[in-house]
């Protein structure tokens, strides 16, 4: 009892003088002259420098700072100061939302705040001043924990006196402005946990893995699109055991997915984000180290083969991303090597576009955490098992593109209440569902093309209320479209139904939908169309039998971007309201029976065509002038119709065309001047079959990028411009690399019609659309007309045909060895063929037919390997026909036909000899035939002298074969000279006479 009592005492005696001492201490703190409050806990030194910092915002969406009154700044929004000292050690004031950025500068009194631990004024874009720098001064402020800088946009370097923060645990710098080239001033921050360097340029920096792996402490570091470079140093030993998110995505880190050492001791690591770099080889198998993960990320690199065997212990994986890889070999293996622990944990599997086999089986069932799988663009086979039917969590599931099969029921749906996006696109699915069943009620995006849904239109699409993105393209369907439809749909904002055989008409409420992407294309439409989607920015309503009025007045022309209207039977004018399409690139309205003129666009068109949308009108609205002069097209195809008029003035405000196509019409007048300058992106030009006329102009020599010229069946003159073949779309072959547009499922695209290609697997999240213009060009080449189909053609060609174009063909053609086809035929071109044609090693078609040259034939054409059709007949050519190589293969059926009408010109394939090499013919005949003998000769000669020395040898080496050689020789001799005494003396006796 005692002993408690004596120690409560002490107790108590040292709680005393405790209490004296801090009441000694605080007295202390209120002598300087720094701290008067005035009534109230704010230092003044730091209000005054708070104030000052509130001078440097000029703006402040959100009146973050109107509470920035009074004496007492520690009451203030955004500030909090110790309950100890009364100095200010928060900073908050961080963007809530991107319209509340705070604008203006971060002021030089924040160094005054010497005391702050907490820095944030993330979100705040517009806080950088006119510099634009980020202030080194904050390097100042020593006692700083946190600081988050991150979305100013910055410009310049990273100030290394950052690195003098060495409390700091937390720094966020992203930034699309900063960059820096040396990160060693990072060292200096061994408290660091959090690391955020985003978007800043780091392509200059050297050893940057070395740098981090001093940051014992750091438990976050963010790299991604920084452009960090490949790092093949090799650490023994990692510090960074205690990472638990790392993230490098989208760098240009090229080396092998093993190399990464540095990782593999980060037992810890929970988050790894690889995507988008140039990490290739195999999967290694220390993958398995990372036993806490549970978001592996490795999207878009080159990783190829199966994943290791050592993943069983990775039981928290929940998100798995592998897309765009070359992941090989069955799905079933695949999946068994995934950790069977993770299966019902497992969310997300992303697998698509890899070279993965086999086919789905019920382990899937396993998964009934599964909330997204992605097996598009693979290789599968086989039917889609019923299992996929257990998992109630899915929301996204895309098998796109695939070679499977089978039937697709409504036990593929029975507890898929949740799924959102279905792509089963691709394949040759066969849809067998009920008419009155409903598809799942969270549907958004649902993708059939190619699946078998006919021939019938599918009555259950009548239940679905929410989907936006239907893709039925290419479905076998051929039946009348139901009204009900167009009333389901209303909302949709994307309706692909093309390439199928569905009929009717477009009802007259199309002008009700909210649709923005509409592809009825290659059906069997007829009938006007009234109205146009009031949202609408895509409309392909190509090869149908529509009729009418082309369908260009809508409510929002300035959301147009694309319209194809061709091989249908619209009549009548191209309508005003096509200058109100300033965001229009693509217009397409060829095959049909368009007259008239195109529209002039003058600057006082009304916009009375449509009302501009408010937030539109706001960009536009100051200048009407500039509002009818600038227009974005770059594809313009006109051709087959009846349109008669100028070449149109409007095109010289459309300086991003790339494509024109004015042929098979009744335009006029001659190419203006300023074609050259005014269209500087321009590639095909083609004005076939129209009554243009003048001269070709020279301006033509700006078109830099032209590879297709057609000017044919018009009424040119003058002289080919010496020029014209020396543009770079012409001369540099390398930048007009073959690439043919996919056909096939491997490729991302849908189709290969000429027009919009609609894909229904999004890289969108939400389940966008994405869609490429598949071009087509009528090609007059080799004798015949071609269709050139893909996305990227390559045909460089030049036809100025049936013209009256006059004088020499320009010796420049020659440095064209880009030219796959020239057609100069049916004008009145004199002089000789270039000597320097064989220097077109591309070309491929020549016709210079039907013209006035004359000369001989350049031997130089032999050279031309490429050549598979070569035209020079009805000219005035004379002298021999070069043969040899290419020319002796040409035109088999009818070699002559290529020559013929030319008077002058002999030799074979013609039948005319050369007049006065009659001689020369025969003595070359002569010798030809002598030559011909001579093998014979020289044949016969070796084989008496080889047959002799064998017999020779024979007799030397084989001692049998001689004796007896020589016993028969010796015998025939006897028998000869017994034969010959004989005879002889029987032909010399005398005959006796008989009494």
């Amino acid at each position: 009892m005692s002993w408690f009592f004596l120690r409560s005492q002490s107790t108590m005696l040292a709680l005393a003088v405790f209490l004296l001492l801090l009441t000694q201490t605080t007295a202390g703190w209120s002598k300087p002259d720094s701290w008067k409050t005035h009534g109230g806990g704010c230092i003044a030194r730091e209000r005054e420098a708070l104030l000052s910092i509130k001078a440097g915002i000029t703006a402040d969406p959100e009146r973050l700072l109107s509470s920035w009154r009074g004496q007492d700044c520690c009451q203030w929004e955004g500030i909090r100061c110790s309950n100890m000292t009364g100095h200010v050690i928060e900073l908050d004031l961080h963007a809530r939302y991107i319209r509340s950025s705070l604008k203006g500068e971060i002021s030089s009194s924040l160094k005054t705040l010497q005391h702050l631990q907490h820095l944030d004024l993330g979100g705040n874009y517009d806080l950088t001043g006119p510099q634009g720098r980020l202030p080194d001064f904050v390097g100042s402020l020593s006692d700083l924990r946190y600081l988050n800088l991150s979305g100013l946009i910055f410009s310049g370097t990273v100030p290394h006196q950052l690195g003098n923060l060495s409390r700091l645990r937390y720094l966020d710098l992203r930034s699309y402005g900063l960059y820096s080239e040396d990160l060693r001033w990072l060292s200096q921050l061994s408290l660091l946990k959090h690391l955020d360097m985003s978007f800043a340029n780091l392509s200059a920096v050297i050893g940057w893995v070395d740098t981090v792996n001093m940051l014992s402490s750091l438990e976050v570091l963010r790299l991604s699109t920084c452009s960090l470079i490949t790092t093949n140093h090799y650490m023994p030993r990692s510090n960074l055991t205690r990472l638990k998110i790392l993230d490098l995505y989208r760098n240009s880190i090229e080396m092998q997915f093993d190399a990464i050492s540095w990782v593999w001791d980060a037992s810890s690591l929970k988050y790894l984000n690889l995507e988008f770099n140039g990490i290739y080889g195999v999967f290694p198998a220390q993958l398995g180290n990372l036993t806490s993960l549970e978001v592996l990320k490795l999207r878009e690199n080159h990783i190829k083969g199966m994943i290791p065997d050592t993943l069983t212990s990775l039981c928290s994986l929940r998100i798995f991303e592998l897309a765009y890889n070359d992941v090989q070999g069955d799905v079933t293996e695949f999946i068994e090597r995934l950790p069977k622990c993770s299966w019902s944990r497992l969310q997300e599997l992303h697998l698509g576009h890899n070279n993965i086999t086999g086919s789905l089986s019920d382990w899937i069932s396993h998964m009934t955490s599964l909330s997204t799988l992605d097996l598009s663009f693979n290789k599968l086979i086989g039917p889609l098992t019923t299992a996929i039917g257990m998992l109630s969590n899915l929301i996204y599931l895309n098998i796109g593109y695939n070679q499977m099969d089978g039937l697709i029921t409504q036990e593929h749906f029975s507890k898929l209440t949740e799924l959102q996006e279905l792509h089963l696109s691709g394949n040759s699915f066969t849809m067998k569902l009920n008419s009155d069943w409903i598809p799942p009620r969270r549907l958004l995006t649902l993708g059939l093309r190619s699946c078998y849904l006919g021939p019938r239109f599918p009555q259950w699409l009548k239940s679905p209320k929410n989907i936006s993105y239907l893709y039925m393209s290419n479905a076998s369907i051929a039946d009348t479209m139901p009204d009900w439809f167009w009333t389901v749909f209303r909302k949709a904002d994307v309706l692909d139904l093309s390439n199928n055989n569905i009929s009717g008409t477009l009802p007259a409420t199309l002008g009700q939908m909210d649709t923005s992407f509409l592809d009825l294309s290659s059906n069997q439409f007829i009938g006007p169309v009234e109205q146009l989607p009031q949202n609408i920015t895509t409309l392909d309503l190509s090869r149908n039998s529509l009729s009418g009025a082309l369908p260009l007045n809508v409510r929002w022309p300035l959301l147009i971007d694309r319209l194809l209207l061709f091989d249908n039977h619209f009549t009548g004018t191209i309508p005003a309201s096509l200058c109100q399409m300033k965001l229009l690139t693509l217009l397409d309205i060829r095959n049909n029976m368009i007259t008239g003129q195109f529209p002039r666009c003058s600057e006082n068109v009304a916009s009375s065509s449509g009302t501009v949308p408010s937030n539109i009108a706001s960009v536009d609205s100051d200048s009407s002038s500039e509002i009818s002069s600038s227009m974005s097209i770059q594809t313009l195809r006109l051709n087959n119709n009846s349109l008669s008029d100028e070449f149109p003035l409007i095109l010289q405000n459309c300086p991003e065309l790339t494509f024109i196509d004015l042929g098979q019409n009744r335009f006029f007048g001659s190419i203006p001047p300023w074609i050259g300058e005014k269209l500087p992106q321009l590639k095909f030009l083609s004005l076939r079959s129209n009554m243009f006329s003048g001269y070709i102009p020279t301006q033509l020599r700006g078109l830099r990028y032209l590879q297709y010229l057609d000017l044919a069946h018009n009424n040119f003159s003058g002289t080919i411009p010496r020029s014209l073949l020396n543009m770079d779309g012409v001369t540099k072959t390398t930048e007009l690399a073959a690439r043919d547009y996919p056909s096939s499922t491997s490729s991302d695209m849908a189709t290969v019609d000429d027009g919009i290609t609609v894909v229904d697997d999004p890289q969108h999240p939400g389940g966008g659309y994405e869609y490429a213009m598949i071009a087509s060009i009528f090609v007059v080449t080799k004798g015949q007309g071609r269709e050139y189909i893909g996305r990227f053609i390559d045909i460089v060609s030049l036809d100025l045909s049936c013209n009256h174009l006059t004088g020499n063909i320009p010796e420049s053609i020659g440095p064209a060895a880009g030219l796959v086809n020239m057609n100069l035929s049916l004008n009145h071109l004199t002089g000789k063929i270039p000597e320097n044609i064989g220097s077109m090693h591309s070309l491929e078609s020549l016709d210079l037919s039907s013209n006035q040259l004359s000369g001989e034939i350049p031997p130089g054409l032999s050279d031309l390997t490429s050549l598979s059709y070569l035209n020079l007949s009805y000219n005035e050519l004379s002298g021999r026909i070069p043969s040899g190589h290419q020319l002796d293969t040409l035109n088999p059926s009818d070699p002559a036909s290529m020559y013929i009408g030319n008077a002058g010109l002999c030799k074979p394939p013609l039948q005319k000899s050369c007049p006065g090499n009659h001689t020369a013919e025969s003595h070359f005949t002569a010798s030809k035939e002598g030559s011909e003998a001579m093998p014979f000769c020289f044949g016969l000669s070796v084989g008496f002298v080889v047959g002799l020395w064998v017999v020779f040898c024979s007799l030397l080496f084989k001692k049998t074969w001689k004796a007896s050689y020589f016993r028969l020789f010796d015998k025939v001799c006897d028998k000869i000279y017994v034969l010959v005494v004989v005879n002889w003396a029987r032909m010399t006796r005398k005959p006796t006479t008989k009494d």
